[in-house]
């Protein structure tokens, strides 16, 4: 078999999302800061250390223990200082694009709405489950075995490299030497379910006696019409506030915040047409209808939140952070819906 260069981490889509957040929360932490503290420089004497350099110092920490150490507990906390790092230095972007490093620059914000929305196609691209070779099986597995070293394995962990295993070439000779390895690891006890598992199986009866009430699929067709229209009428309303550069740009004068205000309508009244078509797919597939709320939302938070970031900065959040909590509601709803679909056909 040649050998390749690059061999799948079964647990990359987890370290993924650790830096993403980490990112994310750092970039926000320090716009807050800086704002209480009215943008304060470090230095003196003709010096000034912009906190770009923090960000560079914590990405090296994190590549360094990376390369230093092993484990997963050492991929996650590289991940997080990376992620934290990449945040603090990404934020002064603005002086580095332009000719008097200006980091109020008015378009930063949008570039780093941009930034993060390609970190995260390429990190859903990476982390993506799909099929591994058997030799990519074999090396996820052994990585299960760091439990068993350290002699903090438990049934589920052991489950889970089993499962590995048996995806892996069963004619193999070293699929059968780790198969025998593993079953001989002595466990310990189970845990009993994190906290968060077990919220996780409250909410799952919550949601089970929503879809029993009577009436629930128009009370959630009225919630989806709802927010697109609003978002809809909000735009208008911008638009109607600003109709002088309107005409401007019909004339062929288009301004750079008429282009972003455009460009915001478009693609809400795109979100709008897949919400109005989700409520019809609502009487016949959950599922389906669900699939085409999605994907409203992924354009507001890829395509209308990126105007909008452009054209206000951070007053933009409160949307995003809306757009956000939809998707992980109607993605946890994809979920239920898909089990269920599971059990029938079981």
């Amino acid at each position: 078999m040649r050998r390749k260069l690059f061999y799948r981490n079964g647990r990359a889509g987890e370290q993924l999302d650790i830096f993403f957040i980490s990112a994310i929360g750092s970039l926000l932490l320090v716009r807050f800061l800086l704002h209480l503290t009215e943008y304060p420089q470090l230095g003196g004497n003709g010096l000034h250390i912009g906190h770009m350099l923090w960000g560079g110092l914590l990405m090296l920490l994190s590549i360094a223990i990376g390369l230093s150490f092993i484990g997963i507990r050492v991929q996650r906390l590289a991940a997080l200082l990376g992620g934290i790092g990449f945040g603090v230095f990404i934020d002064e972007i603005g002086k580095f694009i332009t000719s008097d490093n200006n980091y109020f620059y008015r378009p930063t914000v949008g570039i780093i709405y941009a930034v993060f929305i390609i970190l995260y196609l390429f990190f859903n691209f990476l982390g993506r489950k799909q099929r591994l070779t058997s030799r990519e099986y074999q090396l996820n597995a052994m990585m299960h075995l760091e439990e068993a070293i350290l002699h903090d394995m438990d049934p589920v962990e052991k489950r889970r490299a089993r499962t590995l295993l048996d995806q892996a070439s069963q004619r193999s000779e070293i699929t059968w030497h780790l198969e025998r390895l593993i079953d001989s690891v002595d466990l310990v006890p189970q845990s009993q379910p994190h906290i968060l598992r077990r919220w996780l199986s409250s909410l799952d009866k919550i949601y089970d006696r929503f879809w029993q009430q009577r009436g629930t699929a128009k009370l959630v067709r009225i919630f989806f019409i709802a927010q697109a229209a609003l978002f809809v009428v909000a735009i208008i309303a911008n638009i109607y506030t600003s109709i002088d550069d309107v005409r401007d740009a019909f004339a062929g004068n288009v301004t750079y915040g008429t282009g972003l205000l455009m460009g915001q309508l478009i693609s809400s009244v795109v979100a709008a047409g897949l919400v109005a078509y989700g409520t019809l797919q609502l009487a016949v597939s959950r599922l389906a209808a669900f699939e085409y709320f999605r994907r409203a939302t992924l354009i507001n938070l890829f395509l209308t939140e990126f105007f909008i970031f452009s054209r206000i900065e951070f007053a933009a959040l409160p949307g995003f952070l809306f757009n956000l909590a939809m998707l992980l509601v109607i993605t946890y709803v994809m979920h239920q819906e898909q089990e269920a679909q599971h059990r029938l056909y079981l």
